[in-house]
């Protein structure tokens, strides 16, 4: 299927086959990094993990180094993890390298790196300075640009992410855009002209999610009936939670709140079926599979036009897009969005065609696999910075 979401980013797929000239159908030996200080539930992780499946499934062998893969003592640890996965490297004397972010485990390795040449496919969700307020220093982003330039080339989710990482100086030519893909999960019966409307919202409890937000704009729709689902990790930051829970509790919003947690796959799906709106209210997305698995549900969204968001949503066709922190924007349209049953039938048909035309888990798989493919058999050649 040819995706119009890579038709937009200027992103040409390559072989459908699945197995490039370059290694042809030679199993490979790949050692996939992604170490954190902690076992996340985030999407850049659950994307991770299905490559992990689209590699094994092409018949490559696949080492991962995660959290929950390393000694349980040195869990945790930033210098037990880096020569950890060092050691790994040394070790395993993989084909090709991939690595997801890991900064914080990366100094013993990239060292190693700049001595012995492999072939390194380096992964970026995001830059992780969207997660907070402020910024990134210059030392910092110049700290990051190293980490990545060790990649032979660069994989990205989105067009947004693209321009991001070329900012700090990584050659464009080395920067491949591959989408996330989605399940076209099957829906339950048409439930959505039900009372109350049922606001959902999806993502983990963190300030750069801004379920905060959301939570005072809905606080604004007065006597209408809706409800609020918030889906999502409560681990992360227990006290932006505890506040945002708190928020739940006052008296415009007591009893519409409700937060399911973290959930399975089945029962994610089944609540986008019986969900009316999707509110997506994050700063900064470097795609937003949530955004992708909503339309395909038929939700129109109420989103930032902030990061990748823009590449799925147009305003005013699939939802409405406010920006960052915009309280009464937000409020203004899912006002108008309970209120006119009709436009939320409308930009539902339109939110479905949208994601109809988006990539499948299987053609991402695929893409990602060539690209795996293509980096293990291309020359390595010295990064540069990009004169932009």
């Amino acid at each position: 299927m040819e995706c119009d979401f890579n038709l937009r980013l200027g992103y040409t797929p390559r072989s459908p086959c699945g197995v490039t000239k370059a290694y042809g159908k030679r199993r490979m030996k790949i050692l996939f990094l992604m170490l954190g200080l902690r076992d996340f539930k985030s999407g850049g992780y659950h994307f991770n993990f299905k490559m992990v499946e689209a590699l094994h499934n092409a018949g490559h062998e696949t080492d991962i180094v995660h959290f929950t893969t390393i000694p349980e003592k040195i869990r945790g640890s930033r210098i037990g993890g880096s020569f950890h996965a060092l050691i790994r490297v040394l070790r395993y004397r993989p084909d090709l390298i991939i690595i997801s972010k890991s900064y914080s485990f990366m100094i013993p390795l990239r060292l190693f790196l700049a001595l012995k040449r492999y072939p390194i496919l380096y992964m970026v969700h995001h830059l992780e300075w969207h997660d907070r307020t402020g910024g990134a220093s210059a030392a910092r982003k110049r700290a990051v640009r190293w980490f990545i330039s060790c990649g032979t080339k660069v994989w990205v989710n989105s067009r947004s992410t693209a321009d991001d990482v070329a900012s700090l100086g990584i050659p464009l030519d080395t920067i491949h855009i591959v989408p996330p893909g989605f399940q076209r999960f099957e829906l339950p019966p048409e439930n959505r002209c039900m009372e109350p409307v049922t606001i959902l919202s999806v993502g983990t409890v963190c300030p750069r999610k801004d379920q905060l937000t959301l939570l005072k704009a809905c606080a604004g729709l007065g006597q209408r009936s809706f409800r609020v689902l918030i889906l999502g990790d409560e681990t992360t930051d227990t006290v932006y939670t505890e506040k945002v829970k708190r928020e739940a509790e006052k008296d415009s919003l007591r009893g519409k709140v409700v937060f399911p947690g973290h959930l399975p796959l089945c029962d994610l799906y089944r609540l986008y079926g019986e969900s009316s709106i999707l509110a997506n209210l994050s700063h900064w997305e470097g795609y937003g599979i949530a955004v992708a698995e909503a339309m395909w549900a038929g939700l129109p969204i109420v989103a930032c036009s902030a990061g990748a968001v823009p590449e799925l949503v147009t305003h005013g066709v699939e939802g409405f897009l406010v920006s960052p922190g915009n309280v009464e924007g937000c409020t203004e349209y899912l006002s108008e969005l309970i209120d006119n049953r009709a436009l939320r039938e409308k930009m539902s048909i339109n939110a479905r065609k949208r994601a109809m035309k988006l990539f499948t888990w299987h053609e991402t798989g695929r893409e990602f696999v060539n690209l795996a493919e293509e980096t293990a058999g291309c020359k390595i050649r010295r990064n540069q910075p990009h004169q932009r």
